[in-house]
């Protein structure tokens, strides 16, 4: 779900930037199709915009964030080229909010040559489709925008380098002041700089203190004063907002604004890149499965063939018995011999009967098959449809978006390999599948994260008195759990560690506790004929474990970060 936001998060969000962030040095940019980040010198973060008609907005990333945004393979407008020529090892001077309203000002300096220095403006709309991020000049001239917007499609402003910025329509309202009147909500509703959600919240919780409170709340809120008063970070819906009181039905949000604005950012933007992704590869397997079940209704046929191939042999015989004899029928009557009974040959009316003939001998030979082998190869497919589908469960599973483009790429790739001729360079070291490996408490863990993934860990990762995991009859990955020889006591905790992961990277992450079977790996076998990952096995033992476990040792979650990074 997108969140959105009004002026005062804006209001807001310039003071803090204002006394935390900056000055503060640009030394790379990054860009998407809707977004930019820039990184600020003396920090691990960056400064992230984005202009999606949804998922829009403004704040603080980390790096792992924006490497997450660049993996996930984007494409990259030329938007991004022009920010890089005009801030690029340029510095933020200082920010402002315009015609209180949603408008984030970012005023720059960029050292060109001896002594000389260009003033630049980026300017951040928060427009919900009209969202945009601009370039201006130190006299307000737009150098580029993300968005260009013509006078034939909008009359009010024409937004196009080389043209003076005019702001979007200004908000209704009265600016604040400090001897501004505020006895009722509609005080409130009449005030610039207040989105109407607020406004609304206000008015619902109004009775509960005086017209003074809510004055000086408002004074607070756009103003930075008094003091004594601290503002809390809430959301009302899907409405990003900050007060001195928290509303009634609002969820409060902890942590830094700037960081928490920058997290519901990337956070859509990273949302909408899985959607995509995730369209794109299951419209690829659709297609697989398509295809696969036509090759079984092939099957079928022959199959159908197959039981009536002697029929189909006698009518051949008894028409070519008769090929002189005129015929202007779609059936022919003719005498079984062996039973001497009549029985009457559906014809084509087109053709003589030698050729009514010639085409039953070819249903003859078609169904001289064994019927058996098409059974055990219709069986085989459909056990890689099964697998096939399990490949989106797999897909689900994964919440790191740098993991998910390389699963989803791997899947894509198995397929819908590329032809021959197109990879006669071969690669100097062959990429592994798709897996994780998880160093933990001295624990050392693989995790499949599709179908290759687990034949893998399973069968080229393990060893034969390694511990293997998976869940109790639903779709998920192999686990293994590394042991360091025969008579190693595996501790508990390792077993409910490695339990937890087969359970997260399953099917059934979402329950409360999920029953996961482990057994040795040498009890471990692949079906024969079957779909690549599925395997049988003996001896198990079971757990039940929360699946959300392995989040409470943070060396697992680093372990799974520095897997996305390689």
């Amino acid at each position: 779900m997108h969140v959105s936001f009004g002026p005062e998060l804006i209001s807001a969000l310039v003071r803090e930037f204002n006394a935390n962030r900056l000055p503060a040095r640009i030394y790379k940019i990054e860009t998407g199709d809707v977004w930019a980040a820039f990184r600020i010198a003396g920090r691990s973060e960056w400064l992230m915009f984005s202009w999606h008609t949804q998922h829009y907005g403004l704040g603080i990333v980390d790096e792992e964030t924006v490497s997450g945004l660049k993996k996930m393979k984007a494409p990259k407008s030329s938007f991004g080229e022009a920010l890089k020529r005009n801030f690029l090892n340029g510095t933020f001077l200082s920010a402002e909010q315009l015609n209180a309203d949603r408008l984030f000002l970012f005023r720059s300096e960029r050292i060109v040559g001896a002594g000389f220095s260009v003033a630049n403006i980026l300017l951040f709309e928060g427009m919900e489709r009209n969202s945009n991020l601009l370039i201006l000049d130190e006299n307000h001239v737009i150098l580029d925008a993300a968005k260009h917007i013509h006078p034939d499609v909008n009359r009010y402003r024409t937004v196009l380098p080389g043209n003076s910025y005019t702001a979007p329509p200004p908000l209704g309202g009265k600016p604040w002041e400090e001897h501004s009147a505020i006895d009722s909500p509609v005080d409130v509703q009449n005030l610039a700089g207040i989105g109407k959600p607020l406004a609304k919240a206000i008015a619902q919780d109004w009775e509960i203190a005086p017209p003074a409170f809510w004055k000086q709340a408002i004074g607070k809120l756009l103003r930075g004063s008094p003091d004594s008063m601290e503002l809390h970070f809430q959301k009302i819906g899907a409405y990003l907002t900050l007060f001195p009181v928290l509303f009634t039905g609002s969820e409060a949000l902890n942590g830094n604004i700037e960081r928490r604005c920058g997290e519901a950012t990337a956070g859509g933007i990273q949302s909408l890149y899985r959607v995509k992704g995730l369209s794109s590869v299951k419209k690829a397997l659709e297609k697989e499965i398509r295809s696969r079940r036509r090759h079984i209704d092939g099957l079928a046929k022959q199959i159908a063939l197959a039981d009536r191939a002697e029929e189909f042999k006698k009518y051949g015989d008894l028409l070519l018995s008769s090929s002189g004899t005129a015929v202007a029928s779609d059936q022919y009557e003719a005498e079984d011999w062996e039973t001497g009974r009549k029985i009457l040959i559906p014809l084509d009316s087109r053709f003589s009967l030698a050729a009514n003939a010639a085409v039953y001998f070819k249903k003859y030979k078609k169904g001289k098959v064994d019927v058996q082998a098409l059974q055990r190869k219709i069986a085989s497919i459909d056990d890689g449809i099964a697998e096939l589908n399990e490949q989106m469960d797999a897909l689900d599973s994964i919440d790191d978006p740098r993991l998910l483009a390389a699963t989803a790429q791997d899947i894509l790739e198995w397929i819908a390999p590329r032809k021959s001729r197109e990879v006669k360079k071969k690669k100097k070291k062959e990429d592994l599948p798709p897996h994780i490996r998880i160093s933990c408490e001295g624990d050392e863990i693989f995790v499949g994260l599709n179908a290759r993934g687990n034949r893998y860990v399973t069968f080229k990762a393990a060893s034969p008195g390694d511990l293997w995991f998976h869940v109790h009859e639903a779709p998920g990955a192999h686990v293994i759990l590394k042991v360091p020889g025969e008579k190693y006591e595996v501790p508990e905790e390792s077993i409910l560690m490695a339990a937890s992961l087969a359970a997260w990277f399953s099917k059934l992450r979402h329950s409360a506790k999920v029953q996961v079977d482990y057994t040795k790996k040498k009890n471990v076998r692949s079906i024969p004929g079957s779909a690549i990952a599925h395997v049988t096995y003996t001896q198990p033992e079971t757990v039940q474990v929360r699946p959300d476990l392995w989040k409470e040792y943070p060396e697992a979650r680093r372990s799974i970060h520095l897997a996305a990074d390689r």
